[in-house]
């Protein structure tokens, strides 16, 4: 006979654990399957080189300072879990070609100070497109988005694209640089033009509210994200409420019967197939996993996902390894083409963010690119990789000569970013399938960005499911 529970969650990462949690916690029999051999999805750390390289930017928690979200920080205060966080430090930006490059991203706190550090920036990176009408116009822009409920920002401007939430309030070219250009790095979409089309204004907006609003934190988990929150919610929510969480165990169908979601087939770390049954299934995996685990995909979802097949981007990733001969400043920094206002590229030093992750006497660099297809089609992966090095001289000079060794390229172009744009999401609960429910970085809503976005969606989830509106007193 098989097993039997209220909710199958498949997929362990951050939504995953979020919605698992907080389901378990209401009292519900709940099996939460990760097709990995460790908690954590694509939050697990990777070893290279004899370095625990943690591919992922710092995270970014809304909930701090009225930012009014509640992803993972809130969930692990919710189930108890010993979370341990190094906070980072500013991060800047590098306007390649102008003089005095650097920029730092400060906490500016109040209307007026955002606007003036805006009007900084337009006048620095394109003193041409400055007018005097730039910062009154300016002005009742940002004082919205940071002021704005952060909920309803959320759910409204989320399928809005920067060039529409723009030219609605204002048709001024210096503003509409001024949003492209940080909105390609706050979307962590990069390519101007796309992200000026394409770009979720709310995605842009959480960034915005974080960095320059003062309504969030960026910080690095203790050692790594895997060890240091996964991994420690994971043991909470099994401990103190019952979730079982199985590794190894990979869905490879969910089982719809009647037009309902009523378990999942799953295959185990011997390569058995079995049954296991549900009320509910959540999947909370990558969405292009959806077309691998549903044999007939629901009309509503094939027709959602049409769009984002047809938009690409990719992105890279490299590390390199330096002796000790510079010294490297560890803030996260974004690389600027001026002209276009593309973000070129982004990175840290791990050694700086993540000491206790680097040998000593040794330094290490990540570094991503995100690139459109069109970049990807003439350069190839290599030409972008010898693009993102030569750029790491200007970064940090004395580079060349303390690099010792980097890290094969890895990366691709497909629809990666469609999380960040302004395309349709896929909505959490299903509106054709019965007891069928998503969680993860491509659902609507998503209460933030990157780790906390994510958890949120496993939140909502749940919230959904358990239909109440308060998850701290479930």
């Amino acid at each position: 006979m098989a097993e039997k529970f209220e909710n199958i969650v498949v997929g362990a990462g951050f939504a995953g654990l979020t919605c698992a949690g907080y389901l378990a916690k209401s009292g519900q029999r709940t099996l939460l399957l990760e097709k990995g051999s460790v908690i954590g999805g694509r939050a697990a750390a990777h070893p290279a080189n004899g370095y625990n390289v943690v591919m992922h930017l710092p995270l970014i928690m809304t909930s701090l300072n009225g930012g009014g979200g509640y992803g993972w920080a809130n969930a692990a205060k919710d189930f108890g879990a010993d979370i341990k966080l190094h906070f980072s430090r500013e991060p800047r930006l590098y306007l390649n070609g102008v003089e005095d490059p650097y920029m730092t991203i400060p906490k500016c706190i109040t209307t007026e100070a955002a606007v003036d550090w805006m009007e900084s920036f337009l006048k620095k990176a394109r003193p041409d497109l400055w007018s005097n009408s730039c910062k009154s116009e300016l002005y009742p822009m940002v004082d919205e988005i940071l002021h704005k409920p952060f909920k309803e920002m959320c759910e409204e401007w989320d399928e809005v694209s920067v060039k529409d939430w723009v030219q609605s309030r204002s048709m001024d070219k210096g503003i509409e640089y001024v949003f492209t250009s940080l909105m390609a790095c706050f979307c962590w979409t990069a390519d101007a033009e796309f992200t000026w089309n394409y770009g979720s204004a709310a995605k842009g907006f959480v960034m915005l509210r974080i960095w320059i609003g003062n309504q969030g934190a960026m910080s690095v988990a203790i050692p790594d994200l895997q060890h240091g929150i996964c991994e420690p919610i994971a043991e909470a929510i099994t401990t103190n409420f019952g979730c079982d969480i199985r590794t190894n165990s990979e869905v490879i169908k969910v089982i719809i019967e009647d037009n309902r979601a009523v378990g999942v087939e799953i295959k185990d770390g011997n390569g058995t197939i079995k049954r296991i049954e549900a009320n509910r299934v959540i999947l909370a995996t990558t969405w292009l996993d959806y077309l691998k685990l549903l044999e007939t995909v629901p009309p509503t979802l094939l027709e959602t996902m049409k769009a984002p097949l047809q938009q690409k981007m990719g992105g890279i990733f490299l590390t390199y390894q330096l002796n000790n001969s510079i010294s490297l400043d560890g803030a996260f920094t974004l690389f600027i083409n001026p002209k276009t206002g593309s973000s070129i590229q982004g990175g840290c030093a791990q050694n700086i963010e993540q000491p206790w992750n680097v040998p000593e006497g040794k330094q290490l660099i990540w570094a991503y690119s995100v690139r459109s297809d069109a970049d990807f089609n003439r350069l190839g992966l290599e030409g972008i990789a010898a693009e993102v090095t030569q750029n790491m001289e200007l970064l940090y000079p004395g580079f060349n000569r303390a690099l010792e060794s980097t890290s094969p390229v890895k990366g691709a172009s497909y629809p990666s970013h469609y999380r960040f744009s302004s395309l349709p999401k896929i909505r959490q609960k299903s509106p054709d399938v019965d007891g069928l429910f998503f969680a993860g970085e491509c659902t609507w809503p998503m209460y933030g960005q990157i780790t906390d976005g994510t958890a949120s969606t496993g939140a909502n989830v749940a919230k959904l499911i358990l239909e109440t509106d308060d998850l701290a007193g479930v």
